[in-house]
């Protein structure tokens, strides 16, 4: 399970340092290399200081596992198979790592594929699947209000950093006509790698939540120790295998100057940090993209690609369900096979 984890912060990392740094690589402002190497550095930070709140989300927030839980929440006794389901009140180990698997191969095939998915859609996809190996479609296991919160939090999300990113380019625009020379330059240039500090600050905050949130149900007491893993694992995957996916958001969208860079990321940042206070799983890549769409529509429809935004539009639809559906089927399958050994 601790592998599996790895593997899913991995992933994350991989998937997503594109949200960090893409546009400021894109800009052409900081090489990948250094640009992974300080996003590394923040995604820990961030996992280490405020990865707590998503992880207790993810990791008892959508399945039901506990039978004083199950009362309080549905206002009724428990079914007499709960404790067996659930041993020790929490998920069984088995459908933890099948979660973790099954998220973290639709985030490999993705970003092998070169398209920013959502990572939080992915692991929550994950959970919710194993949670319907296990009880079926039973709605009284699952916390349905924290689920329409997470779903009503991807849509809201990329709209949201679209409308802020929209707002500050134009903004900063105005700033730029009556400030121009090589010291302005250089500023703009620093403000954009501050951004991406700050986005890959977030990063860490909500995203190790997803790589380590269904290990907590097995290390209750050991949440500090899985943020830094997770941290470490996402700066592994990051430094390793991101720059595909980087390439995508920097380039492939709309080309971005060092306003429009300092733009999504800020509005990115500002999304993401404040959904991870809340509590709330949301998507980095949903996030950096609405804030390049935004820059992107400051200059009109014909700026933005069209083709490769319905690419990533379908990634998101496909990842979280995809992710349910296999994890449920290969609980279900290696149960059985368990059982029958």
């Amino acid at each position: 399970m601790i592998l599996a984890g790895f593997y899913v912060g991995w992933n994350i990392g991989a998937n997503d340092a594109a949200n960090c740094i893409g546009t400021t690589v894109g800009a052409q402002i900081i090489s990948y290399r250094k640009a992974a190497l300080m996003m590394a550095l923040f995604v820990i930070l961030g996992g280490t200081l405020q990865g707590h709140h998503v992880m207790k989300t993810v990791g008892k927030g959508i399945v039901i596992t506990e039978p004083e839980v199950y009362q309080q929440h549905n206002e009724a006794v428990p079914p007499p198979d709960m404790e067996s389901l659930f041993p020790d009140g929490r998920l069984p180990d088995l459908a933890v790592l099948v979660a973790l698997l099954s998220a973290g191969f639709f985030v490999t095939l993705a970003t092998f594929s070169s398209v920013p998915v959502s990572t939080s859609q992915a692991i929550v996809g994950g959970v919710a699947g194993v949670g319907l190996g296990l009880v079926g479609a039973e709605a009284a296991y699952f916390k349905l209000g924290v689920l329409l919160k997470i779903v009503g939090a991807w849509v809201i999300s990329p709209i949201l950093t679209m409308i802020l990113a929209f707002a500050i380019y134009l903004l900063l625009g105005r700033l730029l006509r009556h400030l121009r020379g090589v010291l302005w330059t250089q500023a703009m240039g620093w403000a954009v790698l501050a951004s991406a500090a700050y986005v890959s600050f977030s990063l860490g905050a909500n995203d190790v939540g997803n790589a380590i949130g269904p290990l907590l149900n097995r290390f209750p007491d050991h949440g500090l120790y899985l943020a830094m893993m997770g941290g470490v694992a996402m700066a592994v995957g990051a430094l390793t295998f991101g720059e595909r996916v980087t390439q995508t958001v920097g380039n492939s969208i709309t080309s971005l100057d060092y306003a429009g860079a300092l733009a999504a990321q800020f509005a990115a940042g500002i999304g993401v940090h404040g959904f991870s206070m809340l509590g709330i799983p949301v998507s980095t890549s949903q996030a950096v993209v609405g804030g390049v769409i935004g820059v992107g529509l400051t200059k009109g429809m014909q700026a933005v690609s069209t083709g490769k935004i319905s690419t990533i539009f379908a990634g998101w639809i496909l990842t979280p369900a995809c992710a349910a559906i296999f994890a449920a089927l290969l609980y279900r399958g290696l149960s059985a096979l368990i059982g029958q050994a």
